[in-house]
């Protein structure tokens, strides 16, 4: 996950270090460069990012509560094994994404309309061996209502609105199935997706991934902005924070005037 996020950001940054609009200006109202684009679009500073962190943190933690996860509570920085906290501008053309944390046991992400939108497993694919050792039961025993039922719970408890999830989307459920479609077991492990009416939307909107007899999660995500009830995380002393460089000749500095 952390990969496609690092692929995700290469790419941002390279479009918009050769192609970014020229509508951009400096204050004194001449266009920027495109090195002084690339210089606006990765500018941060340490206050800004240990401000972003302490929020996401704090937002991890309301998670983690919510959904009962299996967390070492309070989750600390000192007790993460990787944090990622996008510069302000480039989390602004990103929709929002200001981040994400990691414990040892789930990822966290702040990353649409600056909300929390995306809870993954550490180690999720690696699980699936060990799921398969574990549960391998009878087609007979596969319950997509009550699948339903839990994936709702667990939207429901982290503030989607699966209402309107409910209302302009198409529910696809499925389980994990080693043997194949016309295998004669699956395991209990089952994807809710919430597809949109709407076909030009393309993927899930919405999705869980669990294990249903530990009621465990695996994964969530929701894709846009309107079906997160949530608050959105709110830096309300930006200007000063990221006045605070550590030095004027600082790599990371803003673009000269």
């Amino acid at each position: 996950m952390r990969g496609s996020v690092c692929l995700l950001l290469a790419f941002t940054l390279c479009v918009y270090a050769q192609d970014s609009t020229n509508s951009m200006l400096r204050p004194d109202g001449f266009k920027m460069t495109s090195k002084q684009r690339f210089q606006a679009l990765i500018f941060t500073t340490p206050g800004y990012r240990d401000e972003a962190l302490r929020l996401v943190i704090e937002e991890a933690n309301h998670v983690a509560q919510e959904l009962n996860l299996p967390e070492n509570l309070p989750i600390t920085e000192s007790k993460l094994v990787a944090a990622y906290i996008s510069p302000p501008r480039m989390a602004q053309h990103l929709g929002g994404a200001i981040g994400n944390i990691t414990t040892s046991n789930y990822t966290y992400c702040v990353s649409v309309g600056n909300k929390f939108s995306f809870l993954e497993q550490t180690h999720l694919e690696q699980g699936y061996n060990q799921l398969r050792t574990q549960y391998l039961w009878p087609m007979s025993r596969m319950d997509t209502n009550a699948a339903y039922q839990l994936a709702t719970q667990f939207l429901a408890a982290a503030s989607m609105d699966v209402a309107a999830l409910n209302s302009n989307c198409i529910v696809h459920i499925n389980a994990f199935t080693p043997e194949g479609k016309n295998g004669k077991h699956f395991v209990p492990v089952y994807w809710v997706h919430w597809l949109s009416k709407d076909p030009a939307v393309r993927g899930s909107v919405a999705e869980v991934e669990f294990i249903e007899p530990t009621k465990t999660i695996r994964q969530m995500r929701v894709t846009k902005s309107e079906y997160i009830l949530r608050k959105s995380l709110e830096i309300t002393n930006l200007d000063f924070l990221l006045s605070q460089t550590n030095s004027p000749t600082d790599s990371n500095a803003p673009p000269k005037q």
